[in-house]
């Protein structure tokens, strides 16, 4: 489970990297097939949650985050709180992969045959 759970979050990574956000959704929706609901929920919250902070912890080693998050924290109007959009930002990567992943266990059904359900 460990190494899948590195393999997907690679994948998800790369996925980010090029610009594709999305990809944790898909991702979430082929695991929530994949694997049973708790398991697919559990499994989902980790990776994507592993995807959206990879990104953020290394851009901040590299270059430190800290202005960027209080302009953009500005912006949105709560001068002074550069934890805000951070938090968001993963809040946003979390979602997307329970969603993926609760679409894919909710629509199991309808790629299993009916004599085993």
């Amino acid at each position: 489970m460990a190494i899948a759970l590195i393999a997907v979050s690679v994948i998800g990574a790369i996925g980010l990297f090029v610009g594709a956000w999305w990809i944790v959704f898909v991702i979430g929706l082929a695991v929530g097939i994949a694997l049973p609901a708790r398991g697919a929920i559990i499994f989902s919250a980790l990776f994507s949650l592993a995807v959206y902070v990879e990104p953020l912890l290394r851009d901040h080693l590299i270059y430190g985050l800290g202005p960027t998050a209080t302009s953009l924290a500005a912006i949105m109007g709560y001068p002074h709180q550069p934890a805000i959009p951070i938090v968001l930002t993963c809040a946003l990567g979390l979602l997307l992969g329970l969603a993926g992943a609760w679409l894919g266990s909710a629509s199991r059904a309808f790629f299993q045959p009916a004599i085993t359900r």
